[in-house]
């Protein structure tokens, strides 16, 4: 009984920040949770996020599932939960791209909006974020797909979209959506790469093995990072060894297979499209929660860490098992750090300030 009062009063906190809502599209209404940030603000512009259901699934339970609205909040994001009719999005016709893209528009005419458009998506959520990608009539910035892939059909449709910077999570023993492709599907590696190709980028990617941080999980997570891609775009596969279709870092479902804890797939997602907003003109603009900036992130030789309220502060960096391997109490506004010694992985960056008193921040070295 007190898990269920639990479960409700959480249920309640989470609508009293976001608004179900509706528009007339096709002859039918369509509906949507959209949760606007904690703070926001209409005197400033945010970047507009789909986070879409898998099929059998709805907008409640992806918002509940994903639980992305804290990473809205963190990273000041407009996120959109939308709804499939019958909880079945449509993959070969314009339906839904048609209903998204009136969406957009809607959208912008209620809210503070700027031209950064992303998708995220699980399953079929994942299938449709690609096809967005490809056929919305206002570009897409980047997309993440969770235990979704690539339609053979629409690679051979896919043409002249510009550069999409694309982030991957794939279970390999995910039994809906097979790692190893399934008829008309192809494999997720291939469908990976097929985007690395679009984007020019290297043609091999950089293989990282992530730290197994949670060893109960009975999984472990492999990043494939396709670097020097053009327009700064970005491909990045997630290989989760033995995991199932489920979204890394959320409560484990055991029917749907492991559920990855080493990676918080909400946090990536939520820093990889930040990273690839060129809306702002202020870089105080992208990450006004924090006050520190880390760039680039990932990194390869080197880093910056920069107070964007130009106040001193300590600086602890801690490696993926807790030992401190770089410290200084006094940086005045900002430092470059040479990383090319430390091996690849995360790394865990601790902040005290005068304003911000302990925060922590999480970077991948690649190289």
């Amino acid at each position: 009984m007190k898990f269920v009062i639990i479960l409700f009063l959480f249920i309640v906190t989470i609508k009293t920040q976001a608004q179900r809502d509706s528009i007339f599209d096709q002859g039918t209404y369509r509906t949507f949770i959209i949760h606007l940030p904690s703070d926001y603000n209409e005197s400033n512009e945010y970047p507009l996020v789909f986070n879409l259901h898998g099929l059998g699934s709805n907008a409640i339970q992806q918002q509940l599932y994903s639980q992305f609205d804290a990473v809205a909040d963190e990273e000041d994001l407009i996120v959109v939960y939308a709804d499939a009719i019958n909880n079945n999005w449509d993959l070969f016709g314009n339906t839904d791209v048609n209903f998204l893209s009136l969406l957009v528009d809607t959208l912008k005419e209620r809210y503070s909006i700027n031209e950064c458009l992303f998708s995220t998506g699980m399953s079929q959520g994942g299938f449709l974020s690609y096809k967005l990608a490809c056929e919305l009539p206002q570009p897409i910035s980047a997309i993440a797909v969770v235990t979704g892939n690539m339609l053979e059909s629409l690679q051979s449709s896919c043409t002249g979209v510009g550069e999409v910077s694309v982030l991957h999570f794939h279970g390999t023993a995910d039994q809906v959506v097979n790692y190893n492709g399934s008829f008309g599907v192809s494999p997720v590696e291939e469908s990976v790469q097929w985007w690395a190709s679009e984007n020019n980028c290297n043609a091999s990617p950089t293989i990282t093995s992530l730290p197994d941080i949670d060893q109960s999980d009975g999984s472990t997570v492999e990043q494939y990072q396709y670097n020097e891609c053009d327009d700064e775009s970005e491909v990045v596969l997630y290989k989760i060894t033995n995991g199932g279709h489920t979204w890394p870092g959320a409560f484990p479902v055991p029917s749907l297979g492991n559920t990855n804890q080493d990676i918080d797939a909400s946090e990536l997602i939520g820093e990889f499209f930040t990273s690839h907003c060129q809306a702002s003109t202020d870089i105080a603009d992208i990450t006004p929660h924090n006050k520190i900036f880390i760039y680039p992130n990932p990194a390869q030789h080197s880093f910056k860490v920069e107070s964007l309220q130009k106040t001193d502060f300590e600086l602890i960096i801690y490696n993926a098992l807790g030992k401190i391997i770089y410290y200084d109490p006094d940086i005045h506004e900002a430092i470059q750090i040479n990383c090319q010694d430390w091996g690849k992985g995360f790394y865990f960056i601790q902040i005290s300030s005068e304003i911000d008193r302990q925060t922590l921040y999480k970077i991948v070295i690649t190289e």
